[in-house]
């Protein structure tokens, strides 16, 4: 991924912030949902906003994003949160709710955590 494409995401939510005077996660998703569909499309991927699956539970689940194929293969997840949020505890919420844990990525313009395998496998701030 591209630095530029990484530096128009900052300079998006800040400007967000800025303008509109929120911080919450319906107003500052988008920009991290461009940076994600710039990256599907250079892997012939394609970010699908809002997809519901069926849990094992029977509850149905809304991911933010899903990174499928052109065979609708799941490539991965995409949650977005608040920074006013606990990631942490916002994390363990989705995944009690029966949210995949293969290939997730949860972020809150402040902090991403991918989990792999049902690990977490990395943690980077954005600051």
């Amino acid at each position: 991924m591209s630095v530029q494409l990484i530096q128009q995401y900052h300079a998006q939510v800040e400007k967000i912030i800025r303008y509109g005077g929120s911080r919450k996660e319906s107003s500052v998703r988008k920009p991290f949902q461009d940076l994600l569909e710039a990256y599907a499309r250079q892997r012939n991927l394609e970010m699908i906003a809002e997809l519901d699956y069926r849990t094992r539970k029977g509850h149905t689940i809304y991911p933010d994003g899903t990174l499928k194929d052109a065979l609708r293969q799941d490539w991965g997840y995409w949650e977005s949160k608040d920074d006013q949020d606990d990631l942490d505890v916002e994390i363990e919420k989705k995944f009690a709710k029966g949210y995949p844990c293969n290939n997730i990525l949860f972020e809150d313009t402040q902090t991403a955590v991918l989990y792999q395998a049902c690990a977490e496998v990395g943690r980077v701030s954005f600051r």
